[in-house]
């Protein structure tokens, strides 16, 4: 029950990690000291305290990886039999009631966003949020990746597997959203990775923190 995270982190600082080319460049032992939100394939990395993740292909590609993952887990209603369900709603919102709804926001960094407002954490860090893709077609637009992947801390991160085209431009009015959630509250998001084209929240240094 997603209820019983409830202010569980309440006046903590979580981090949450996008996987982006510039993740390669963070160490393990950084994140250790934080709790932290992984998404996707981020466990070909790296095991976070909490995992998350929405999108339908990356659950039906990794359904073993991620049902043996060693955490909580918190995923789309109907793919994966372990963890916490989410119900996804299309509802363009920031939702301050994850454990009834959620909205995706056309990136899965917002959904954590959402889990991480509701468990109480005052600040949210973001390492590997490139917000930079190399791509063709249209935004959204389901594609097989056979070459090495450009867009992801490791070059088999999608290799051989479909995924979604990245939709930029939807992602910004979500991340917008969850700024002025957070900041209604004094609560701050801060991206520290490196390289960034996320200009949405303030900027900070990774050896700041």
């Amino acid at each position: 029950m997603i209820s019983k995270f409830f202010q569980s982190h309440l006046g903590e600082t979580c981090v949450i990690i996008g996987n982006g080319p510039s993740l390669k460049h963070v160490p393990n032992m950084w994140l250790d000291k934080y709790v932290t939100f992984g998404t996707n394939k981020i466990f070909m990395k790296y095991i976070p305290t909490y995992y998350c993740c929405t999108n339908p292909l990356v659950l039906k590609q990794n359904k073993s990886s991620i049902e043996m993952l060693d955490c909580d887990k918190f995923t789309r209603s109907g793919f994966i039999d372990s963890g916490n369900p989410l119900n996804i709603n299309p509802i363009r919102e920031f939702s301050y009631r994850p454990h009834e709804w959620i909205y995706e926001g056309y990136t899965i960094t917002f959904v954590c966003l959402q889990l991480a407002y509701y468990f109480g954490f005052t600040t949210a860090l973001l390492v590997g949020v490139d917000h930079n893709y190399k791509y063709e077609g249209r935004p959204n637009e389901r594609k097989l990746m056979t070459d090495d992947d450009p867009n992801h801390f490791h070059p088999d991160y999608f290799k051989g597997q479909e995924w979604n085209n990245p939709d930029l431009e939807k992602s910004e009015i979500s991340y917008n959203l969850a700024k002025v959630a957070f900041e209604k509250d004094h609560r701050r998001i801060i991206n520290l990775t490196y390289g960034t084209k996320l200009e949405v929240f303030e900027k900070d240094n990774i050896d700041n923190w």
